[in-house]
């Protein structure tokens, strides 16, 4: 499991937390959620560069400062920030972001090749512009990297094939002819474009659209390998080879790494707000939706959310307590707990993939109990917040019988 450690950058002071499979970051604007996001998202990024192609140098100004939109504002001589995965230690620090990169040459023969996506909050502008082609802010970001994972995934939608979003009696299909987005509402067999339909369905069909080509399509696809990549991948080869005596074996390791190296494995999503623009019953479908499809192939991606809803961390509750409860069971017990039409079941997960956090004052602090679920004074507590005003009000209240 990586693990990253930040400290004093932007309103972090001290944060220090595991990556598991499934990661919630919740608090307030402004609390550093989205700094610790774009910090995970970049040292994934360099983790996988330079594995691939064993490059020693990034330019952590177009890779984190310009491409996550972080100012320079937001380090000092005190900065800080470190992570470490099976395969590599990444460490940066002062107000100049000095590198230094440790490979664990052990492992680096295990390495798998990761489709990586930030998912930003913005992401509705791809849905609210029908000219995207023409998109070119002056610099490579975020928000041009999800456009272009956007594009290879709607091209596979079309109108005999349309894309079902969530409960909804709507489908989305992408009418290339005239390179337009399309919502097809079911109920009054009648198409509108995407750019006209509501903000909720603007946020999430985007997300929806690109969350299943990377959990699905892109995988029967085999990608693009650079000159680099490639020239990397076979020195690697070669010294395998040349420090193996057992043929069989040294056919069955290099096409191992090749196939490891070529093709995509898994995907590292991270994605702001997921529950922007939406209903609180839609937040619960959307989480539901994620995490069925996160576990539906055996492939170990990963999710990273930030969040301000509660409504996420009430639905990621239902999911991790019914998994736990699901492992507890036997016999017909058991059989009966499964026959119940949960509207989770298809989503359950073991609460120990799964770490929920709060950001505070700069600093984090896990909200689950020691079975994993999140702590029920968590949400009496943020609940009393708004009622203990409510009932404070209503001790002035008169009633006018």
């Amino acid at each position: 499991m990586a693990k990253i450690k930040i400290q004093n950058i932007g309103p972090i002071v001290d944060v220090e937390m595991e990556i598991n499979k499934v990661n919630v970051i919740m608090g307030p604007q402004s609390s550093g959620k989205s700094t610790v996001a774009k910090l995970i998202s970049y040292c994934q990024w360099v983790e996988k560069r330079h594995l691939l192609d064993g490059a020693k140098k990034y330019d952590v100004n177009d890779g984190l400062l310009e491409f996550h939109h972080l100012d320079e504002n937001y380090f000092d001589d005190n900065s800080y920030f470190e992570y470490e995965s099976d395969f590599i230690k990444i460490k940066y620090s002062g107000k100049e972001l000095t590198e230094e990169i440790n490979v664990k040459e052990e492992k680096i023969l295990a390495y798998q090749k990761t489709k990586n996506i930030y998912i930003p909050a913005e992401r509705n502008f791809v849905s609210a512009n029908s000219n995207l082609e023409r998109y070119n802010n002056g610099q490579f970001d975020n928000i041009l990297g999800f456009i272009y994972d956007w594009f290879p995934a709607k091209r596979r939608i079309d109108m005999q094939n349309s894309f079902p979003i969530l409960n909804f009696d709507i489908s989305y299909y992408y009418k290339e002819g005239i390179g337009v987005d399309m919502l097809f509402l079911n109920k009054e067999k009648k198409p509108i474009p995407l750019t006209t339909g509501s903000s909720g369905l603007q946020s999430v069909t985007p997300l929806l659209v690109i969350f299943e080509y990377l959990i699905k399509n892109i995988y029967a696809d085999k990608p693009s390998v650079s000159v680099i990549e490639f020239e990397y991948t076979k020195s690697l080869m070669e010294n395998l080879i040349f420090n193996h005596d057992n043929d069989g074996l040294e056919i069955l390791q290099t096409k191992t790494l090749n196939d490891n190296r070529t093709f995509y494995n898994f995907t590292q999503f991270i994605i702001e707000e997921p529950e922007q623009n939406l209903f609180p019953s839609t937040q619960r479908d959307l989480i539901y939706h994620l995490l069925k499809k996160l576990q539906s192939d055996g492939r170990n991606h990963s999710l990273t959310v930030t969040t301000h809803s509660p409504y996420i961390l009430y639905a990621l509750n239902n999911c991790m307590l019914g998994g736990l409860v699901n492992s507890q069971l036997e016999g017909v017990e058991k059989e009966e707990y499964l026959s119940n039409e949960f509207a989770s079941k298809s989503s359950w997960i073991a609460p120990k993939f799964v770490s929920v956090w709060e950001i505070e004052n700069g600093k984090i602090r896990s909200i689950q109990d020691k079975d994993g679920i999140i702590a029920k004074n968590y949400f009496d507590q943020k609940l009393t917040e708004l009622i203990d005003e409510y009932d404070q009000i209503l001790n002035h209240y008169k009633d006018e019988e």
